[in-house]
């Protein structure tokens, strides 16, 4: 009988991800155009179906090869269900793990799949959580509903490592192949399998001693980077309070060989990771009696940006004598970042939903959604060169926005860059911490 790590080296071995999502979808392409035979499993039956005729359900995902994912599902080295694979040698959770709404880590999805996985896990398999969870969380929440619903002991009758996602949705050069993988294992076997399974689609792969390690990687590269912007929001809001252009600083201290990493202020922060993460790294802290206090607030400040982008709208209309109210206001770009069709924590929403409750008539540009799917979500779309609008607003930095030509928006008076990327137009352009009076 094969050992798993044989199974491994000849390609044998049978995978099972459980999420075909951000994470799943290209993580299986990547994992069967290795040589494994790989199913996905997901609740969503649309995605399912789409998967199995050779489709990506998620558009946006242009990283993934998808003459790759037709190919192995026509020849049925990709299967996909909404059912587990019980003859799965190596097991992969790549679910999403949100908030409850007092921001404490909502694990509910992972533990639900951890019994499912435990109900028929075959002995001397591997399972890899790939979730995002708190240092300590594997190890505390998903081993013991595992062990219990098998009657098997982590690192003694499976093996259990865990490796965070790092993927960048939207990235065509770092690729989920392409940034090195993190791992740690429950024991020092389970880290060797894991290394050997990941050694097989990604080209660096980053071993440490152990789950939390692998876990706390995770927190501090997210934290670092909520971390920053946060602070880079706020140094804005003095840049414009003292009349001086915060993206002119930052490339200046750039300019510097070390110790410097730029960071850009916005209307907010968005996505799965940045604005959640670092409340996983907070509650774990109060756990172990350690405050994130400088975290705290720079979440604090990223989450004030819709709302100090509103102060500056209204601003901008008192001096140019714009009743906002009267008005029509277009928000042009609601996904979280640029060129990337994925909407999740956006602040341009925020921003949007804001602006709505002030009673203020907002309707909304996103060409990369259809206007069909826009108003389904409660939106009103807007073709802004045939209807117009007294004030836009640059939610998002789609690249077509930094080549639109602003002339042909007829009856335009001012435009909010949320996103600093436009240069002057013919009529004035308020950025955030450009130092523009208004």
């Amino acid at each position: 009988m094969e050992s798993l790590k044989e199974k491994i080296t000849n390609k044998t071995a049978v995978v099972n991800v459980f999420g075909m999502g951000y994470v799943g979808i290209p993580l299986a392409v990547e994992i069967g155009k290795a040589g494994f035979k790989v199913h996905g499993t997901d609740r969503n039956e649309w995605k399912t179906g789409a998967l199995s005729e050779g489709e990506n359900p998620l558009k946006d995902l242009k990283e993934i090869d998808s003459t790759a994912l037709k190919r192995l599902a026509s020849e049925g080295k990709m299967t996909f269900s909404n059912e587990y694979e019980k003859n799965s040698d190596v097991t992969m959770i790549c679910v999403q793990t949100p908030m409850f709404p007092d921001r404490r880590p909502n694990l509910t999805a992972v533990k639900d799949i951890a019994r499912v996985i435990g109900k028929d896990l075959k002995r001397g398999s591997l399972v890899v959580n790939e979730s995002t969870v708190a240092p300590g969380m594997t190890r505390k929440e998903i081993v013991p509903i595992i062990e219990e619903e098998s009657g098997m002991k982590a690192g003694e009758d499976f093996y259990l490592v865990a490796s965070p996602e790092r993927i960048d949705p939207g990235n065509t050069t770092y690729t989920i192949n392409k940034i090195p993988k993190v791992v740690g294992g429950i024991t020092k076997d389970s880290l060797g399998v894991g290394v050997a399974f990941y050694s097989n689609f990604i080209e660096k792969v980053h071993p440490v001693s152990s789950l939390e390690a692998a876990e706390a990687t995770k927190m501090l590269e997210n934290s670092y980077r909520a971390l920053n912007i946060g602070f880079i929001n706020e140094f804005a809001k003095f840049c414009d309070a003292a009349g001086i252009n915060v993206v002119e600083v930052v490339n200046a201290a750039a300019t510097k060989p070390i110790g410097f990493s730029k960071h850009y202020p916005g209307i907010g922060v968005g996505g799965s990771c940045i604005p959640k993460d670092p409340y996983y790294l907070i509650s774990a802290g109060e756990e172990a009696g350690v405050q994130f206090t400088t975290l705290w607030n720079a979440m604090w400040s990223n989450e004030s940006m819709p709302y100090y982008t509103y102060n500056l709208l209204k601003k901008a209309g008192e001096e140019f004598n714009v009743k906002l109210h009267n008005s029509k206001v277009v928000i042009f770009g609601l996904a979280y970042k640029g060129d990337v069709r994925d909407l999740r924590d956006s602040p341009a929403i925020v921003l949007h939903n804001l602006l709505k409750r002030e009673g203020i008539k907002t309707y909304v540009y996103e060409p990369l959604f259809a206007d069909e799917e826009l108003a389904k979500m409660g939106f009103m779309p807007c073709d802004p060169e045939k209807d117009g609008c007294d004030v836009l607003i640059i939610g998002c930095d789609h690249s077509q926005f930094k080549n639109f030509d602003y002339r042909k928006v007829p009856g335009l008076k001012f435009v909010v860059d949320g996103k600093n990327i436009l240069p002057k137009l013919h009529v004035p352009v308020i950025g955030i911490g450009t130092g523009t009076k208004v």
